[in-house]
């Protein structure tokens, strides 16, 4: 029987290791030999915007990406079947629906006759570094499909498919000036809007026409937080 010293040291001891697990700058869980998840640290939980008993047994998996749910869940069926430790990269849903690249490791743990008693991972943010290689492939295409004589409405529009694909909430457009010099025409914008392109083609160049039609009369970036320009008689929220 445990002396009471001995179950306060126990305590403590026990305190620290989960304020560790809890603070480490990854996300951390394990799971039973069965693969269902049975604990998850303070920054996994916070991250996905779940509570512990929502995410525990196979509740975690609504934070997967529907398109990499699949994938994972083989491999991860793979690794319970074959016993073996194993890492995959796959996007999980931050709590405000923000989706990011994160490389899943998981370790099994084993017992004296070599049977898994348990399952520990983590999960590294790697959104960074997908986006950098992401940027790096779009460079070499780009350059692949100028030298193969792509025309330049090609090339503009593959620049912006890139650029949107970053991120969700991006729409992004290209914008060519006429040889006048005094009108912009709608080039590339693959998510933008036919309506919008429509009300703003050709657009007249100008110190207060609009974000677009500013930026090239001053030969400078244009920052602004609504592009509907009201001149027009049209705003378009989603382009926020």
């Amino acid at each position: 029987m445990a002396s009471p010293r001995q179950g306060s040291e126990q305590a403590r001891q026990e305190h620290d290791i989960r304020l560790l697990v809890d603070t480490i700058p990854t996300l951390a869980w394990s799971a039973r030999p069965d693969g269902s998840a049975e604990f998850f640290n303070r920054r996994w939980l916070d991250y996905a915007g779940l509570p512990a008993e929502e995410a525990s047994d196979w509740g975690w998996t609504v934070s997967l990406h529907p398109e990499d749910r699949g994938r994972l869940m083989d491999y991860w069926r793979y690794l319970l079947a074959s016993g073996e430790a194993g890492e995959i990269e796959a996007r999980l849903r931050r709590y405000d629906g923000e989706y990011r690249w994160f490389l899943f490791r998981a370790e099994p743990v084993r017992d004296n006759h070599g049977n898994i008693f348990k399952w520990y991972g983590a999960n590294t943010d790697i959104e960074d570094r997908k986006r950098a290689e992401a940027l790096l492939a779009a460079e070499k295409r780009t350059l692949e499909m100028i030298a193969s004589g792509a025309s330049l409405a090609e090339i503009l529009e593959w620049l912006c498919h890139t650029i949107d694909g970053q991120t969700r909430n991006v729409k992004s457009a290209v914008m060519l000036m006429d040889a006048d010099c005094m009108h912009l025409r709608h080039a590339a914008g693959p998510r933008v809007p036919k309506g919008w392109i429509d009300a703003i083609t050709p657009l007249k160049i100008g110190p207060a026409i609009g974000s677009c039609g500013s930026a090239a009369f001053l030969k400078q970036r244009v920052i602004v937080s609504d592009i509907a320009p009201t001149g027009y008689g049209l705003i378009i929220e989603t382009l926020l």
